[in-house]
């Protein structure tokens, strides 16, 4: 029996490691079946699965992961079966990037305060190009500077005296909701998303939700109720009980149950292709998808 493998990041995501030819590769290697690269706001992966999928033994299916905000908190949802040439999708990657830049000033200041540093927009401005100002990348900046290390504050997210991955614990002590950095930015609504993904011909999953929703079935009601198509409920970050909990809260309610890696390579070295945990074939998870009403 194949392996599934519905989340895995290609170069267009940060810290993305292989193309996506590169990746096809690789999903051959692993003895997946079926597959999905879904790159954080930027469509041009899904566009090159569109044409390259045919060449391929592994069922691709066209995807992205955006990032959107509900309540104050932020969550990724992952669209399925996209068109990848939908017009939402080709502005939303510089839409993200724009918000993230316009709050990159009052973010460093209170980091500042937080950890006795010194940074400032100058510091970043030749990395604007590039990179998305996110917390994600403001953490791997900070924690990756030579003399981090001697800053006694920093210390204990270097040198593991938090549990690991360091920079995820960094930001939700420091960035996230409710922390001291945290400052709120203009993403879009999860229900913009979850109505684009819909517009496009898609369907809406949300991603990795033991870190975000945390098993909160209050929260998880309220969003299931703006249209949420599905659950990854099999993650490589949940424990035994988070993957039976999220698959108990999708079949009561009739959803779609996925499953995904996250992989990104060497950035994620603890993650590995098709590592899902997920006893579902490529059968029963396409046949998932088309009770939902997308062929794959």
């Amino acid at each position: 029996m194949g392996k599934v493998d519905l989340h895995i990041h290609s170069h267009y995501s940060m810290d993305g490691e292989f193309s996506v030819l590169d990746l096809f590769k690789k999903a051959e290697e692993a003895g997946i079946t079926l597959a999905a690269i879904a790159d954080h706001d930027n469509i041009e992966s899904a566009k090159q699965v569109e044409t390259y999928r045919t060449y391929s033994n592994v069922k691709w299916i066209p995807a992205i992961e955006c990032t959107c905000t509900f309540n104050d908190k932020e969550l990724h949802i992952i669209g399925y079966g996209i068109n990848p040439h939908f017009t939402w999708f080709q502005d939303l990657h510089q839409r993200i990037r724009k918000a993230q830049k316009d709050i990159l000033k009052p973010r460093l200041d209170a980091l500042n305060q937080m950890f006795n540093l010194n940074l400032t927009v100058a510091n970043f401005e030749i990395l604007f190009e590039k990179y998305t100002m996110s917390p994600k990348f403001i953490a791997k900046y900070i924690l990756s500077e030579p003399n981090a290390i001697d800053n006694k504050l920093l210390k204990p997210y270097i040198s593991g005296g938090y549990a690991t991955p360091n920079n995820a614990i960094f930001i939700q002590n420091t960035m996230a909701f409710g922390k001291q950095a945290y400052v709120k930015c203009d993403l879009p609504t999860l229900s913009e998303v979850i109505e684009n993904i819909h517009l496009a011909g898609g369907l809406a999953v949300l991603s990795h939700p033991g870190n975000s929703a945390k098993e909160d079935s209050t929260l998880l009601n309220e969003i299931v109720h703006l249209g949420l198509d599905g659950i990854e409920a099999y993650s490589s970050y949940h424990s035994e009980f988070q993957n039976v909990f999220y698959v108990e809260y999708a079949l009561r309610r009739k959803m779609l149950v996925t499953c995904g890696s996250d992989f990104y390579g060497n950035s994620k070295r603890f993650i590995k292709m098709g590592n899902t945990h997920c006893p579902l074939s490529e059968s029963e998870m396409i046949e998932g998808f088309k009770r939902k009403g997308l062929v794959i």
